[in-house]
């Protein structure tokens, strides 16, 4: 595409989220990065003297990382979900680049893309920020062009991307009184992907190992930690013993009314480490608290509740 020269320059202020091509399966975009096919080189001395040769190798294609709202995101909800439990999927799709009037400016093309990671805020009542998801995904290929300035479109109600706040959530734990835990912080779910050299084709091909499942950080008020001390007594101080020691809950992402569940993400096999008190100083009027980690032995992205599950 020819570029006028008295073409000026925009600023990009909206993104649209396509994979696979489908309309339905677009997404609330806050940001976008990454992506780019970067080439490897050698270089071989020849001589005695300084004289180097450097030579073109393999290609490297950067991973892509977007934030993503709830708007229209049951596709990529439901690619997260499939990713967890080891059930993989590669897929097309697309980036553009839009100005603040919707017209395409850009566009960034990934093929075979798989999900390297997904990452949650933290979590914290006393918050009034919207969520958002930050998706890493790598591709075994991307391409980028200039758009034609059509304008992008996408499905549903834009005001739906505030329909998750980062304040509204509820951990839950089989057995145990967490209902009080007012923080929960930021935590990634990391999935290991390993870069294979074809011979007949410069980009690698890309394999999934394994999965890692990361621990939680939690915080509530002291007073209302007995149940959670206990816990802690009993595994770590007395050390109770696996499987009695273990327990089933789930992270539940609330409506901003707190009236239905969003989505939750079920936590299986989850244990206590560690229990401990913050740094507090005396003559202070705030509130004590507590601070105690988890490790789990899997996550599951459930869906169906409010955004429904397609």
């Amino acid at each position: 595409m020819a570029i006028s020269p008295t073409a000026r320059s925009f600023a990009a202020a909206f993104y649209a989220l396509e994979v696979d091509g489908s309309p339905v399966r677009f997404a609330h975009v806050k940001s976008v990065e990454g992506g780019s096919v970067k080439m490897n080189s050698v270089d071989e001395q020849t001589g005695s003297d300084n004289l180097r040769i450097k030579h073109a190798t393999t290609l490297d294609v950067e991973p892509m990382t977007w934030e993503v709202g709830m708007e229209q995101a049951n596709f990529l909800m439901w690619w997260i979900k499939k990713s967890w439990k080891k059930q993989y999927a590669r897929h097309n799709g697309s980036i553009t680049h839009a100005d603040f009037d919707l017209k395409a400016q850009f566009v960034h093309e990934f093929f075979d893309a798989l999900i390297e990671e997904t990452s949650f805020p933290t979590l914290d009542a006393s918050s009034k920020d919207a969520g958002y998801l930050k998706v890493k995904v790598r591709a075994e290929r991307t391409e980028m062009r200039r758009a034609g300035g059509e304008k992008i479109q996408g499905t549903g109600d834009a005001r739906k991307a505030k329909l998750w706040r980062t304040a509204a959530f509820r951990l839950v734990i089989d057995g145990i009184d967490t209902k009080r835990v007012n923080k929960i912080d930021g935590f990634t779910v990391k999935q290991g992907i390993k870069p294979v050299a074809p011979g007949p084709s410069r980009f690698p091909q890309l394999e999934p190992t394994k999965i890692d499942f990361p621990d939680l950080s939690c915080h509530m008020p002291l007073q209302h930690a007995d149940q959670v001390l206990a816990w802690y007594n009993d595994v770590v101080v007395r050390g109770m013993k696996d499987p009695n020691a273990e327990r089933n809950g789930a992270i539940e992402f609330l409506s901003p009314d707190r009236s239905e569940v969003i989505f939750r993400i079920n936590l299986i096999d989850v244990g206590i480490k560690s229990f401990s008190v913050p740094k507090s100083e005396a003559g202070k009027a705030e509130v004590k608290k507590c601070k105690f980690d988890l490790y789990v032995g899997a996550m599951e992205l459930e869906n169906d509740g409010a955004l429904g599950l397609e």
